[in-house]
C-alpha cells in the first residue's frame, strides 16, 4: 500500500511516540495487529484515540475532557514526584499546582452562572490549566505566589518565616 508522503511523515510520528510509551499505547499488542491486518499500527492508535475523545465528549462533555485534562497528567506527575528522591523542587510545583487547581475549581462553581457567560470559556480554561502546570511556566507558582499568598498569609496562624523567628 502506497500512501501520500505527508501521510507518512505523521505515521512515523505517530510510531516515534507510540515506541516511547509503549505502556500507554499498547504498542506490542498494536504490533501484532499491524502484523496480520498489514495496516500500520499507528493507524489504529489515531482511530483508537479519536473513538475514545469523541465517547468521552459524547458522555461527559468538554468539562469531563477538561477536567481529565486537569487531573491526569498532573496527578501522574505528582506521583512521580513522590516517588523521586533528588529533590523537593518537584513536590513544591505539584502542591502548589494542585492548591491553585483547588482554588480555581471552587470558584468556578461558586461563580457557574457567570463563568458560562463567557465566550469560550472552555478554551480558555483549558489554556490557563497547561499553562499552570507546564515546566516551562510553572502558572501555578505565579498564580499562588501573586495572587493566592498574599490573601491567605494573613489567616494562617503562623507562617514559617515567623516560626523561625521564634525560635
Amino acid at each position: 500500500m502506497t500512501l501520500p508522503p505527508q501521510v507518512e511523515q505523521v505515521i512515523t510520528k505517530v510510531d516515534a511516540f507510540m515506541a516511547k510509551y509503549p505502556h500507554v499505547t499498547q504498542y506490542e499488542k498494536l504490533k501484532g495487529v499491524e502484523e496480520k491486518t498489514g495496516y500500520p499500527k499507528a493507524v489504529f492508535f489515531l482511530v483508537g484515540v479519536t473513538v475514545l475523545s469523541v465517547l468521552l465528549t459524547v458522555i461527559g462533555g468538554m468539562k469531563l475532557i477538561v477536567d481529565l485534562l486537569g487531573f491526569v497528567y498532573p496527578a501522574y506527575m505528582s506521583f512521580k514526584s513522590m516517588d523521586n528522591s533528588q529533590g523537593t523542587k518537584d513536590v513544591s510545583q505539584w502542591l502548589t499546582y494542585w492548591v491553585v487547581f483547588s482554588f480555581f475549581s471552587i470558584i468556578e462553581n461558586l461563580l457557574g452562572l457567570l463563568v458560562n457567560m463567557i465566550p469560550f470559556y472552555t478554551w480558555i480554561k483549558i489554556g490557563v490549566i497547561i499553562w499552570m502546570y507546564h515546566p516551562s511556566t510553572m502558572g501555578a507558582k505565579t498564580v499562588y505566589d501573586q495572587g493566592l499568598r498574599p490573601i491567605l498569609i494573613p489567616y494562617l496562624e503562623s507562617s514559617p518565616s515567623e516560626a523561625k523567628k521564634a525560635e
